[in-house]
């Protein structure tokens, strides 16, 4: 499998770094059409589970990912947690050389995202074949991820009921759904019927409907499913793409 070399990855935390320094720091960095892929949710809904569950499905397809995980800092102190690099550390993850993982801080940025995050993202997108981008906590109103991202993917815990997926936000704007369906939610596949039902038969702008999938991050079900759907937009991405006329 494809690996990011020793040198790759010390360019990477270095110009990373100085991006969230030095947030006017300019510099070219070349275009690239690697696959990036958001995911987003409420605080504690399982995302950064999820991309434990996932890393491992793109590296076996010989993928090179490079996955940045945002936390919330703290507003009265001026520090953050990065807790979210905790659910991807295991035996497998830690000693793979394929994969690159930096945790970042809001540093007072809105919308669940960070400074700097357009080039992070382009400069990322240079050493690697997917970029994975976990926001931090997000609300209903926090769609600025979908300007950075070719597939973005909402988290849902089951909760509530199908008003709540009608109403506007993160919910008009995700390519893919994933309820996670957690032992200690009894009614998950109650609610994923309901919502494979409202947002399922949801198209976007560019004719994209909209997946809907169960999922437990935890166990390991149904993951093989997401990452189908996820291929499957990617699909639909190069598809457009090729179908623009030249110009």
């Amino acid at each position: 499998m494809k690996k990011i070399g020793i040198l790759e990855r010390q360019a990477l935390a270095y110009i990373i770094g100085c991006f969230q320094k030095y947030p006017t720091m300019e510099m070219h960095i070349d275009s690239s059409d690697t696959w990036v892929i958001g995911v987003t949710g409420v605080t504690g809904a399982g995302k950064s589970t999820l991309i434990g569950r996932l890393i491992p499905s793109f590296r076996k397809k010989g993928m090179r990912v490079v996955a940045l995980l945002i936390d919330p800092s703290s507003k009265k102190r001026g520090w953050a947690i990065l807790g979210d690099r905790r659910n991807l550390r295991s035996d497998e993850l830690d000693c793979d050389k394929g994969l690159f993982i930096r945790s970042l801080a809001t540093r007072g940025e809105g919308f669940a995202l960070t400074d700097s995050f357009s080039k992070i993202i382009a400069y990322s997108k240079l050493f690697s074949d997917v970029v994975i981008v976990e926001t931090a906590g997000a609300g209903q109103t926090d769609v600025e991820i979908r300007e950075h991202v070719d597939t973005l993917v909402q988290v849902i815990e089951p909760l509530g009921d199908s008003l709540n997926l009608e109403k506007a936000g993160q919910s008009e704007e995700a390519n893919i759904f994933v309820v996670n369906d957690r032992e200690d939610f009894r009614s998950g596949k109650k609610f994923f019927a309901s919502a494979k039902l409202v947002l399922g038969e949801q198209c976007l702008d560019d004719g994209w409907r909209k997946k809907v999938y169960l999922a437990n991050a935890e166990t390991g079900s149904g993951i093989t499913e997401v990452v189908e759907g996820l291929f499957i937009h990617k699909k639909f991405i190069e598809k457009k793409q090729t179908a623009k006329p030249a110009t």
